[in-house]
């Protein structure tokens, strides 16, 4: 299309943005949430007591599929309560104390709950404590939680472990509040044999040998996160690197594959550049891996620093890969990084807003795609994802962009096409209603106002109503708390040398 066309094309969609802004500002019946709040979040745990910090350290039997741990929780007791409640999944335990032995708990444990009751005989003050928990977990042959996947080789049948965690799967690994809203930082240590690679969130900071053929490998603390983004993956494996402002970005792939990385390697490193600049907060740690898993589940989970990615999904070989596969492979990687703001340093407060991960994290790949690869035509090429959620939108089982979720078994509904798709066309719907650079300077006060804590849709439409000087939430909230999309009918008539745009 030439450049006048495309003019002409953009200044009517601006005015239809804004003519339809305006329409539903004042005819809007839907009333927007209230902006983020701990208390009032929603969830299954008491709020009595908050972790603070964990120190974990595993020893997964990888041939036996047994994970036997310790953890040390710092928490915060803020009533004095004789009752802690957290989550754990098929999980035993062995000893639970408080405060270097000072209580041992009783444990009651609720399957159909996912929760472990731990009940002291003198109620624990108000104030810091330390939390003591020895036990053994599982890890799966099915790709939840910590799961194991056997690959061919040359060589023979290998086999590494690696973790998928969202919406609630921390709780399969080691017991903790896996609540998005109750974020904490993580210490994790894990003794596994000497030949294998392991990677977590963070750099490696010592690895020493232990008795046998074992090692103990430390990571540095994370920062402040929610339970579901940890990350463990162990194997024969390789990883191959890049400096990306000081960043260290790698992909890790199994032995003899990560040349195939390459591709992979360098979309990360302009990536990372292109968010920290548009975000306006830089990526906060110190590396950040994507991780070839080859089996286990499928797509790729945003895992703050250490992305595992289905292995097809990542990689690419000149030699048998169609040059097509370049775009899927970018876009997948596009969507995860944007994570590591929308998501990982910013995280919805409860299943009810995972819009705000998905829709954006998906709106911000098609826009580095047209950055980067402007000849693939996103945009263009994304109508059809557009057409597809208002497809489903049609019918009457769909749902609203922000649909009231009970418990982590209603979350895992959650992920479709309504949230990905339709909740990314509306961004690119206020984008265009916005501007783009008022629209950007709001997401920037956004990530700043609430960056290693969590946030609702509310804070994003005050963010953006801060910043581009229009109503956003009576517009917004329409689309986003009720299913459906209005319909506009555009009529077009030539009155001399004028054309008229009626809508209604």
């Amino acid at each position: 299309m030439n450049k006048p066309a495309t003019h002409v094309r953009r200044a009517l969609l601006r005015r239809l943005a804004t003519a339809i802004g305006l329409a539903l500002a004042m005819a809007a019946s839907a009333q927007a949430e209230q902006t983020f709040s701990f208390d009032r979040t929603p969830g299954k745990l008491p709020k009595t007591v908050v972790p603070l910090h964990y120190t974990i350290e595993l020893t997964p039997d990888i041939a036996g599929l047994a994970l036997p741990g310790v953890e040390t929780v710092d928490i915060e007791v803020r009533e004095a309560t004789a009752q802690l409640t957290l989550n754990a999944v098929n999980t035993t335990f062995a000893e639970v104390t408080i405060d270097d032995g000072a209580q041992r708990a009783e444990v009651a444990t609720d399957a159909a709950a996912q929760t472990a009751t731990l009940t002291f005989a003198r109620p624990l003050a108000a104030g810091r404590h330390k939390l003591r928990i020895a036990f053994t977990a599982q890890i799966n042959k099915f790709g939840t939680g910590l799961f194991s996947v056997d690959y061919p080789t040359r060589t023979g049948i290998k086999r590494m472990i690696s973790s998928k965690l969202e919406p609630a799967d921390a709780r399969r690994i080691f017991p903790c509040w896996d609540e998005p809203s109750f974020k904490a930082s993580f210490a994790l240590t894990v003794v596994i044999p000497r030949n294998l690679l392991a990677v977590g969130n963070m750099p490696v900071t010592s690895e020493e040998p232990v008795t046998g053929d074992l090692k103990k490998v430390a990571f540095a603390p994370t920062p402040k996160m929610s339970s579901y983004l940890f990350v463990l993956t162990v194997g024969e494996l390789e990883r191959v690197t890049a400096d990306a402002g000081g960043v260290t970005v790698g992909v890790v792939t199994t032995e003899g594959k990560s040349g195939q990385g390459r591709f992979a390697l360098d979309s990360a490193v302009k990536l990372l550049g292109y968010y920290n600049d548009y975000f306006g907060v830089k990526y906060p740690l110190p590396k950040l891996d994507l991780i070839a898993v080859p089996g286990g589940f499928g797509g790729a989970m945003e895992n703050w620093g250490g992305i595992t990615f289905f292995e097809s999904r990542l990689l690419f070989d000149p030699a048998t890969s169609a040059q097509t596969a370049r775009r899927g492979i970018f876009a997948i990687i596009a969507h995860e990084m944007a994570h590591m703001w929308f998501g990982d340093l910013v995280t919805m407060a409860w299943w009810d807003n995972l819009w705000l991960n998905e829709g954006y994290a998906s709106w911000m790949a098609t826009k580095a795609s047209e950055q980067f690869y402007p000849q693939w035509q996103g945009w263009l090429n994304g109508y059809g994802a557009k057409q597809f959620a208002m497809a489903l939108d049609a019918r009457r089982t769909s749902h609203p962009v922000q649909q009231p979720i009970a418990d982590h078994s209603e979350a895992v509904t959650a992920f479709d096409a309504i949230t990905y798709n339709k909740g990314q066309a509306l961004i690119r719907m206020l984008e265009t209603y916005l501007g783009e650079s008022a629209f950007r300077d709001g997401i920037r006060k956004y990530m700043a106002a609430h960056a290693y804590s969590n946030a609702t849709t509310a804070d994003l439409w005050q963010a953006l109503e801060s910043s581009g000087g229009k109503t956003i939430t009576g517009i917004a909230a329409s689309f986003t708390e009720q299913d459906g999309v209005p319909l506009v009918v555009a009529e077009a008539a030539c009155d001399g040398v004028a054309q008229r745009l009626t809508l209604r």
